[in-house]
């Protein structure tokens, strides 16, 4: 299903319904930049860290928020409408591009579903308004990393096959060796 279809079923849900769903993309997205950081070196790794770090702290901030507006933290999520796809499996350069494609997705699908949550809460409109902000942030970040490997399997093919390992051990080359377990 892609980011359109998302968006469409969400807009018919109910606010508590979206809220729900909201609260899941996050937790997904979450476990999806700690999956990518877990293939991808320090560099790497520390940057897919960090987006799964921001991603908890706005589960945390919408769990308060429907704690406040519907009296428990208990959330439900609507069926029939999938979370972040998860299923690219990061081997090679040219498949973690794919995932940073979809991640790519995935923060344009949550700054929409914000956009919206803001006109539909107006007295939350700045929390709202702020995490559609945030999710442009990501998608700025992970746009400019996508098109930087981009860039550099155009300009040496052999890389688009590479395993990322070897990508890693290239980009690391100038913080020196890695530390020992």
């Amino acid at each position: 299903m892609n980011e359109d279809e998302i968006v469409s079923k969400l807009l018919e849900l109910s606010p508590k319904e979206i809220l729900g769903y909201a609260i899941a993309s996050e937790e997904d997205a979450k476990n999806y930049y700690m999956e990518l950081a877990s293939k991808s070196g320090q560099l790497l790794g520390e940057f897919f860290e960090t987006l799964a770090k921001a991603e908890e702290g706005h589960k945390k901030i919408l769990l308060k928020l429907h704690a406040k507006l519907f009296g428990d933290e208990n959330y439900q999520v609507p069926v029939g409408i999938p979370l972040a796809e998860t299923s690219v499996k990061v081997e090679t350069v040219q498949n973690l591009v794919e995932a940073m494609k979809v991640a790519l997705q995935n923060e344009k699908t949550a700054e929409r579903i914000y956009t919206h949550l803001s006109k539909v809460f107006p007295e939350h409109g700045e929390l709202f308004s702020f995490l559609a902000t945030q999710e442009k942030a990501h998608y700025a970040s992970i746009k400019s990393h996508t098109e930087y490997l981009e860039g550099l399997m155009e300009s040496k093919p052999d890389y688009v096959n590479a395993p990322v390992t070897y990508l890693n051990n290239q980009l690391e080359l100038h913080i020196g060796p890695s530390k020992m377990p």
